[in-house]
């Protein structure tokens, strides 16, 4: 596993700073796996997001982190902002546009 960090975005979620870092993808198997780690005010967690090349992995693991992220507003009541703004400027899968007005992106 390679551990280059290609992005990260600084989220605040209650009112904590809440880092997410997206990892250059890796070839496995004919596929491509980027991994995703949000800073949780209690305790980091990792994901991986799986594409047919990198690009499509690297998108798949940013709408990822958007879901996690508005799950944890939704369903969690949790205060989860970018900027001091609600938008968290992340592509958001087509069937979760709804759950998400405030998304510019």
């Amino acid at each position: 596993m390679i551990d280059d960090m290609i992005c990260r975005r600084v989220f605040r979620i209650d009112w904590h700073e809440a880092e997410c870092r997206f990892y250059r993808p890796e070839e496995e198997r004919g596929s491509f796996f980027c991994r995703v780690q949000i800073d949780w005010p209690e305790g980091t967690k990792t994901k991986r997001a799986g594409g047919v090349d990198e690009v499509q992995a690297l998108l798949l693991g940013m709408m990822l982190a958007h879901t996690d992220l508005l799950a944890a507003r939704s369903m969690d009541g949790r205060a989860v902002e970018w900027l001091d703004d609600r938008s968290l400027g992340l592509p958001v899968p087509p069937n979760l546009r709804d759950c998400d007005p405030d998304n510019r992106m």
